[in-house]
């Protein structure tokens, strides 16, 4: 007894390898097998009990319904070490168009977002609070806020709008909202509009903040994201995937 139980673990050892020489083999038949590469999906369902690498079955399997759409075989009868060769030389390609792409489209932001940036000059001119007055047919307090929009740029503008916020004297933001512009400027023209008003909620610090804070003391940060100009072209954020 104590002589089998010395020789068991060298015996399961010997197990292990014959089946992992075996599992090798079936491996290295499979990979030398030559099919029509259009039929590399039924191929690979029919096999589907064979264990490849993780990487060498995913590269298989993401260029399998590719194949005759966007993808392209050499030959029409190869190998599967030969298709899998293929199949990682397409996923690194996939990888470069995606990488590029996403580069040439945050490259493209980056140059719109430049643009946009020196376009517009946003002020704010006046702030003040309105409380609620019926005689004057106001039932809530208000927050008003005077704009004006400077075109700096060579272009007649029709519309623009963006995101605006109100920082104090340490950076921090008090209140943001988005602002949407409507109306012709012309080159190197100043509009100002009539007070925009802001529902005074006196349950929001941010609101309270922006009441209480003199307008001096606030720092104006203007953020566009798109403008429409008389002629009908338009410089935008939203149509440039990011």
């Amino acid at each position: 007894m104590a002589t089998r139980i010395a020789h068991l673990p060298g015996a399961c050892l010997l197990g292990a390898t014959l089946v992992a020489c075996h599992s090798h083999a079936r491996e290295d038949a499979f990979l030398a097998t030559r099919v029509p590469v259009a039929r590399l999906d039924s191929v690979l369902r029919a096999a589907n009990g064979m264990r490849l690498p993780l990487a060498d079955a995913r590269a298989l399997l993401e260029v399998a319904p590719d194949i005759g759409l966007s993808s392209t075989p050499p030959h029409d009868t190869m190998t599967i070490a030969e298709i899998l060769s293929w199949a990682r030389a397409e996923h690194a390609r996939k990888q470069r168009a995606v990488a590029e792409t996403t580069a040439a489209a945050a490259a493209r932001r980056r140059e719109i977002q430049q643009q946009l940036d020196s376009l517009v000059a946003v002020l704010v001119v006046d702030k003040s609070f309105l409380p609620k007055n019926p005689d004057l047919e106001r039932y809530q307090d208000f927050i008003s806020l005077t704009f004006a929009y400077k075109n700096q740029g060579t272009k007649s503008i029709q519309a623009f709008q963006g995101d605006v916020s109100f920082l104090d004297t340490t950076g921090d933001t008090i209140y943001s909202a988005h602002l949407k512009v409507d109306g012709p400027i012309a080159p190197g023209k100043t509009r100002r509009e009539p007070g925009r008003i802001i529902r005074y909620d006196p349950f929001r610090p941010g609101h309270q903040r922006l009441r209480s804070t003199p307008l001096g003391k606030l720092k104006v940060v203007w953020q566009p994201s798109d403008a429409v100009f008389t002629d009908g072209s338009r410089l935008s954020l939203v149509s440039v995937e990011p």
